[in-house]
C-alpha cells in the first residue's frame, strides 16, 4: 500500500506540474517559472515524506522569492501552512514546514538571519519592495520592533502632528505591541502625558467593537475598519490635554491581528477626526508590513 501510495503520489506531481500556479509573481522569467515548478514538487514530497497522506492531494498556491530564499504556501484538505526553501548549488531543499504561517522566530531558529527572515514574510505578506520611510516619531523605535516582535509591523509613513517634539516609549511582546506617543521623555504611559497610541495584538477566535459610537469605514486594500470618535463627560472640553476625554480611536482585524490607532486632539470635528483617523490608518496599511 505505501508504493502505491508513493506512486500516486509521484503522479500527482507530474500532473500538478501543468497545473497554473498561483503566485506572486506575474509573467514569470522562465527561470523562475522552473524554479516554481521544482518547489511545488519538493513541497509536496516533504508533506508526503511526513505522513498524514490520503487521498486528497496537497496544493501550492503561492509562491514567494527573495534572494536564494523562496515562501510555499501549500493547502492540503481542511488545512493549510507554509514551506520555506532555500536554493544551494542549483538545487532547492526544504528549511522549515509548519502548519499555519511562519513568523521571523521560527526561521532564526533555523539560522536564518533576523533582517532576512523578517523581510521574507513582509514580502510574502504585500509589503513593496522599497519600502516607504516610516514617520518620524518612529525611526528610532523601528529597529527594536522588528527585532523583538513577530508580529507584522503597520506604521504610517507620516502622522499629521505638529507643535511639540513627541517622543516615543514602547511595550513589545513576541505577539503583540505598543507604542505610546508621550509629551515628554520621562512620560512612560502616564495619561496626562500621553496623547496617543499605535498598537497591535492577536485578534482571538471572536472579535467586535464594543462601543455603541462605532462606525464602519472602508479603509485601502479592501480593509474594513472601525471608527469610534473621541467622547468627554459632561464637564469637559475636547483639548488635547484633557486626560478624562476618549481619544478618536480607529482599528481594523489583518492576519490575525487587531490594529489600533488612538490619539487625542485631531480635527475639530467627528468628520475631520474620521478623515483624520481614517488617512493615517490607510497609510499604515498601503505601506505595508515593515
Amino acid at each position: 500500500m505505501k508504493s502505491q501510495s508513493l506512486l500516486s503520489c509521484l503522479l500527482s506531481l507530474t500532473i500538478l506540474g501543468t497545473t497554473p500556479l498561483l503566485a506572486t509573481i506575474i509573467a514569470p522569467a522562465p527561470a523562475i517559472a522552473d524554479d516554481s515548478s521544482v518547489i511545488r514538487k519538493v513541497v509536496l514530497f516533504d508533506l508526503f515524506q511526513r505522513g498524514g497522506f490520503s487521498g486528497i492531494t496537497p496544493e501550492v498556491t503561492k509562491i514567494t522569492f527573495f534572494e536564494s530564499y523562496a515562501l510555499a504556501h501549500w493547502f492540503w484538505g481542511q488545512g493549510g501552512g507554509e514551506t520555506l526553501l532555500i536554493k544551494e548549488n542549483d538545487k532547492w531543499r526544504t528549511v522549515v514546514s509548519a502548519s499555519g504561517a511562519l513568523h521571523p522566530s521560527t526561521l532564526v531558529r533555523y539560522d536564518i538571519p533576523r533582517d532576512t527572515a523578517r523581510t521574507i514574510i513582509n514580502l510574502d505578506r504585500g509589503a513593496p519592495e522599497e519600502s516607504l520611510a516610516v514617520a518620524e516619531p518612529f525611526i528610532e523605535v523601528l529597529p527594536q520592533l522588528q527585532q523583538q516582535t513577530d508580529v507584522l509591523i503597520l506604521l504610517p509613513s507620516e502622522i499629521p502632528l505638529r507643535g511639540a517634539p513627541i517622543y516615543v516609549s514602547s511595550q513589545i511582546e513576541n505577539n503583540q505591541y505598543k507604542l505610546n506617543l508621550e509629551l515628554n521623555s520621562k512620560c512612560r504611559g502616564v495619561i496626562s502625558c500621553t496623547i496617543g497610541s499605535f498598537s497591535a495584538k492577536p485578534v482571538g477566535q471572536l472579535y467586535y467593537v464594543d462601543d455603541p459610537f462605532t462606525k464602519e469605514v472602508a479603509l485601502a486594500k479592501g480593509i474594513q475598519g472601525y471608527f469610534i470618535p473621541s467622547r468627554c463627560d459632561s464637564n469637559s472640553q475636547p483639548t488635547a490635554s484633557n486626560i478624562s476625554c476618549r481619544p478618536s480611536t480607529i482599528e481594523w482585524v489583518w492576519e490575525g491581528s487587531i490594529y489600533r490607532i488612538a490619539l487625542r486632539g485631531v480635527g475639530r470635528n467627528v468628520n475631520e477626526e474620521e478623515a483624520i483617523m481614517s488617512t493615517i490608518a490607510n497609510s499604515a496599511i498601503e505601506a505595508g508590513p515593515r
